[in-house]
């Protein structure tokens, strides 16, 4: 009896949802936009197959003692693994400021991590060096619009690495905490063609 294979989507194999490969093209800064983000991040990537620009957000709010010196927030978590994963040896003081590992003070965090750990807009790009989760993010209102999202949370490009993204991911949804909409768009869910092709919202990313 003979193989049995699905027809080719004509992606050439590609996801554009799931585990993906990705690139980092540039960084933004737009915590000045928003009165309750002290970090907000806007990450411009290029996933591999896909012809569209996406965004990775890293944004929130720090937890201050009545000094106003930092004492948490659960978004220096996220920001550090992201930091980790991309190498970059830099992060906030107790003052909330952006420095590097060695105390110099950075004065535009977007400008340094573009220059430092990103490939530029206009570069063609060769590698997809790090792996993110890309899927539908449910809306929080019954038939809200559903928007393509790619999760913070991402890891180095190897098979490691995309199994410990895959754990992480199905921890996350175990717990509650990644709150996934069905691929398959429903009639009268609100998804567009530039949904599809993952084009995102202007609305902020959630915390988690």
């Amino acid at each position: 009896m003979a193989l049995f294979k699905p027809e080719s989507s004509g992606n050439g194999g590609v996801n554009y949802y799931g585990i993906c490969d990705i690139a980092i093209l540039g960084f933004e800064d737009k915590s000045s936009q928003f009165d309750w983000a002290d970090i907000y991040l806007d990450v411009t990537v290029k996933q591999k197959g896909s012809d569209y620009t996406k965004s990775i957000r890293i944004n929130g709010s720090f937890e201050r003692e009545a000094n106003g010196s930092i004492k948490g927030g659960s978004v220096l978590n996220r920001l550090y693994h992201f930091f980790d994963i991309v190498g970059v040896k830099a992060g906030v003081n107790a003052a909330g400021g952006w420095e590097t590992e060695d105390g110099t003070e950075i004065e535009n965090i977007a400008e340094y991590l573009s220059k430092n750990h990103s490939v530029g807009h206009d570069t063609p790009i060769k590698e997809f060096p790090f792996v993110a989760y890309v899927y539908k993010e449910k809306p929080k209102q019954p038939g809200g619009k559903v928007f393509t999202r790619v999760h913070h949370k991402i890891n180095v490009n190897s098979p490691a690495g995309k199994k410990k993204l895959e754990d992480d991911m199905n921890w996350m949804r175990n717990k509650g905490f990644l709150k996934e909409a069905p691929l398959s768009a429903p009639a009268g869910s609100g998804i567009t063609r530039e949904d599809i092709e993952d084009v995102f919202g202007s609305d902020a990313m959630s915390n988690m």
